[in-house]
């Protein structure tokens, strides 16, 4: 039994008469038409009319008891209590948790019913659901694997990332710094702290390359990387055929030896098991194949196709300042990573000692996860919140729906609730339809979700690290699941709150002239749609802000003109390599076969070029008239032809020519960068630079300043210096092709001219404009407004389908008013302004609280942007006038169709 409502004390006590005998009137005209309908329904209808006649019965009975309840209380104004409905009545009451299955399961059958009736609503609750949650379910699965699933190596968590550090930057806590901030170790380093640090267990060495392979049709470039045989000892993964390296296999004058991986195993021997043994020809060195790895194995890179054995040559290499390498090992068993952190900077101490020029280096020690993720857990970050606002927005657009419909249903509701349905039983009824509707759309998302993993993960620039472990598990599964319960209730609760709240006062005024509860229930709508604008309007801010960062990022001035351009990476081998004449006879036969191409307007070479790879930033000595300036800077190796085929502009003096050569006077030229560094007042033709590197330590005259020239699109130009080919004793990588004409169609024929030299040679020619696009620095802005761009766009969407929503309700519940105001002479442009008013108001206080919320988190945008404030006023003010527009074009259909209200209708209904 439950107490009086604190509504009918209420009515009782101002009503009492009134109340009693409309209440019981009501109830008995309601089923005696329930009755009147059965009668003439045939076979089903005399099943329906015995239900009818019990039901009229009990439910007299129920209004006498309840008449009589509410008579007693109308005297005394006591707490009575309602008298229990007999047991032979509808089955609206509580059981118990033993009953909680079967009434759950009841409920379950019902909401599907109810869903099935309105196939509409359903339809369209379910694909909003489903958008959400699918890009919910997607991105949360690749969070789940990128940042919070371990590494798939055996205790991942004791690997560890050991780089060189320097001590002054880093401060007390190595492990909190920049991981940008981090030195390559050299080989012989690397062996004093795998021979001295106890607490590293199984310490590995390795750096990535490539290899040419020979001995088929066409040769083939391979990713690689070069490992000692502490790197598969620390990762804890064995072969999954023959076997990987041996301490044995790094001593000096150990064989060449190589690991395939699975896939080059399956692609290039036809997963051959007899494989091991053989020899492979590897950029003119002949490895030993002993072992392949396991499928699923992949390091450092998730295209690494083979492992190989260092050589002699750097095994024995005496320089100590020269890092290329990097360190992985694992620390040892119960030691904790700021343990380990001090008992390396001893170690580091002691290797000072013994090496004085290791003084000025520490050791830093980074867990391997950290280093695996890098930089994109930021950005799968920033997504997922912006995939949250989308599923926050379809909440609350199908909480609007469902209170909608729970309007449309409180006569109903109030019926139950007069037979003796309990606020309990209403609530969780429409909770229960709430999570069926979103397990539907979870259904429907995890569909989603499946099918949009793949091209999600190659659109991303870079590829994501750990993509080849997103799978669709059971992880996926119960993400998806969650995500949909989590939704279902979000949705629900505001719609089963109000239905619980429904009495049987709104059934008597269901019939009147007020509006009582529906002006509360229209700003409850209005608030749901308030939400939705102001995170549309965050999403449309941040995808307009990236647009304008986009544009300025791809117009800005890069130095050199790629329209047009080819560009051919060439490998020497071995034979090519011996001497530098060799190697330049060689790529000036290459010249003259690529110049006779048609087409081609000129042929250059270099060492290297912006967005093709390979940098390097050897010591560099700078006169000056303060005296000479040690620093590192960048340069490249290239042709006289060079400066013409990238469209490079000449500020001053001049640049290189064919008389430039080794017998000549060493020349060299620097980008304006450069001259505004260490000659900002003074012209710095004739002024001498020195390139600090064993066998080219000589002064160059500085004999010409050319345009800066910019290596990446987000970044300024830094100080770059260029020397001649032909007084350069190193080998340039990069032929240069200008081309008269549309560039792909001379791809073929310069694959020929290479081929033409040499069969062995891999040829790859690429179009530079491609490579630009496909850059990091463009190629990751680009994604950014491709997906926030989508998921703002299906954002806003479904703000303007809320406000259409809210509207056309509004307009519907206020027909016989509106019919009224026409009937009195209230002109069409007054209602229709009426309607416009508020769908604009809507979308004023939505943006006004976006715009707010955009500010608060513009320092977290700041770090997407180019050259664009995160509070541009342009792109804000018109992103508001975006969703203004939206608003007032979403407001039209229902302030058209408040026109057409009959007057006359609206006043017989009166």
């Amino acid at each position: 039994m439950s107490r009086v409502p604190f509504y009918y004390r209420l009515l009782v006590r101002f009503f009492p008469s009134r109340f009693r005998r409309e209440f019981g009137r009501d109830m008995e005209q309601f089923y005696a038409d329930r009755l009147r309908e059965a009668r003439s329904g045939g076979r089903s209808g005399a099943m329906l009319s015995s239900w009818s006649h019990a039901a009229l019965d009990s439910a007299r009975t129920g209004m006498r008891e309840r008449a009589a309840a509410l008579r007693g209380y109308a005297t005394t104004h006591g707490a009575q209590r309602l008298k229990p409905r007999p047991p032979s009545g509808p089955r609206e009451r509580r059981g118990g948790w033993r009953s909680l299955p079967a009434s759950v399961f009841s409920d379950t059958r019902h909401s599907v019913r109810l869903l099935a009736r309105k196939p509409g609503f359903a339809l369209a609750s379910i694909v909003t659901l489903g958008l959400g949650i699918g890009a919910s379910t997607m991105m949360l699965s690749v969070v789940d694997t990128v940042l919070l699933k371990p590494l798939p190596y055996p205790d991942s968590g004791q690997l560890v990332g050991v780089f060189r550090i320097d001590p002054e930057v880093t401060g007390p806590n190595p492990s909190a710094m920049n991981l940008s901030n981090l030195y390559a170790v050299p080989y012989d380093v690397f062996e004093d702290w795998r021979d001295m640090s106890p607490v590293l267990e199984s310490a590995g060495a390795y750096f990535a390359t490539s290899r040419t392979l020979t001995g088929a049709d066409r040769a083939e470039r391979l990713s690689g990387a070069m490992v000692t045989s502490g790197v598969f000892t620390a990762l804890g993964i064995p072969a999954a055929l023959g076997r990987t390296f041996i301490a044995a296999d790094d001593e000096v004058g150990a064989p060449s030896l190589v690991v395939l991986s699975h896939g080059l195993w399956q692609d290039q021997f036809g997963a051959d098991p007899t494989v091991l043994g053989q020899q492979l020809s590897l950029s003119g060195v002949q490895y030993t194949v002993v072992g392949v790895m396991p499928q699923e194995f992949r390091f450092p890179f998730a295209r690494t196709q083979l492992w190989m054995t260092f050589s002699d040559q750097r095994k024995t290499s005496p320089v100590r300042n020269s890092g290329y390498l990097q360190v992985i090992a694992r620390v040892r068993s119960g030691v904790g990573l700021e343990q380990a952190q001090r008992e390396v900077d001893a170690v580091a101490r002691r290797i000072g000692e013994i090496h004085p020029a290791e003084v000025e280096h520490g050791i830093g020690l980074f867990p391997h996860k950290d280093l695996v993720v890098g930089s994109t857990g930021l950005g799968l970050l920033i997504l997922l919140g912006a995939v949250g606002l989308v599923l926050l927005i379809a909440c609350a657009n199908i909480a609007n729906l469902l209170l909608v419909r729970a309007t449309e249903r409180r006569r109903e509701l109030g019926i139950r609730q007069a037979l003796g349905a309990g606020r309990y039983r209403l609530v969780a009824q429409h909770l229960n339809e709430s999570v069926v509707l979103s397990l539907a759309g979870g259904l429907a998302g995890l569909i989603i979700a499946i099918a949009a993993r793949g091209p999600f993960i190659n659109s991303v620039p870079g590829g994501v690290p750990r993509a080849g472990e997103i799978a669709t598990d059971y992880r996926v599964f119960a993400i998806a699941a969650g995500i949909s319960v989590v939704t279902g209730l979000l949705a629900g609760v505001l719609p089963a709150l109000r239905a619980g709240r429904a009495a049987v006062v709104d059934v008597l005024q269901d019939g009147g002239r007020g509006f009582v509860g529906g002006r509360r229930r229209n700003r409850t709508n209005a608030a749901l749609v308030v939400s939705e604008i102001a995170l549309a309007f965050v999403l449309l801010a941040v995808a307009g802000l990236l647009v304008k960062s986009f544009s300025r990022l791809t117009s800005v001035e890069r130095g050199f003109d790629a329209a047009g351009v080819l560009v051919m990476p060439v490998t020497l081998p071995t034979q090519y390599r011996q001497s530098p004449v060799d190697s330049y006879m060689f790529f000036q036969e290459l010249g003259n076969r690529l110049a006779a191409i048609p087409g081609v307007r000129e042929v250059a070479g270099a060492s290297q070029m912006p967005f093709v790879g390979g940098m390097s930033f050897p010591p560099t000595s700078i006169e000056t008239l303060q005296g000479n300036v040690e620093d590192i800077h960048h340069f490249s190796v290239v042709t006289p032809e060079y400066f013409d085929a990238m469209d490079i502009s000449t500020v001053s003096g001049h640049t290189f020519t064919t008389a430039d050569r080794f017998s000549t006077e060493p020349v060299i030229v620097i980008n304006e960068a450069m001259a505004r560094k260490y000659w900002p007042d003074e012209n710095p033709l004739g002024r001498r630079v020195r390139r600090d590197i064993a066998g080219d330590s000589i002064w160059r005259t500085v004999v010409g300043v050319v345009g800066d020239v910019r290596w990446n699109m987000g970044q300024e130009a830094f100080p770059d210096y260029y020397i001649p080919y032909a007084q350069n004793s190193l080998f340039f990588h990069t032929m240069v092709l200008k081309t008269a004409i549309e560039p792909t169609s001379i791809i073929p024929a310069a694959r020929e001219a290479l081929w033409a030299i040499d069969g062995d040679i891999p040829a790859r020619v690429l179009v530079l404009e491609d490579l630009i696009s496909q850059s990091a620095s463009v190629a990751g802005p680009r994604f950014g407004i491709y997906v926030l761009g989508s998921l703002s766009a299906l954002a806003a969407l479904l703000a303007i389908l809320g406000i259409y929503g809210v509207l056309a309700y509004t307009v519907e519940q206020r027909a016989n008013e509106i019919g009224i105001r026409i009937a009195l002479g209230a002109g069409t442009r007054n209602v229709v302004r009426g309607v416009l008013q508020r769908g604009l108001l809507m979308a004023g206080v939505g943006v006004g609280i976006g715009l707010g919320i955009a500010v608060a988190v513009s320092r977290i945008t700041s770090a997407m942007l180019f050259e664009v404030s995160p509070t541009d006023p342009a792109t804000l003010a018109a992103v508001a006038l975006l969703v203004a527009g939206a608003a007032l074009a979403a407001s039209y259909i229902p302030a058209h169709r408040a026109t057409k209200v009959d007057p006359v209708e609206a006043l017989r209904m009166e």
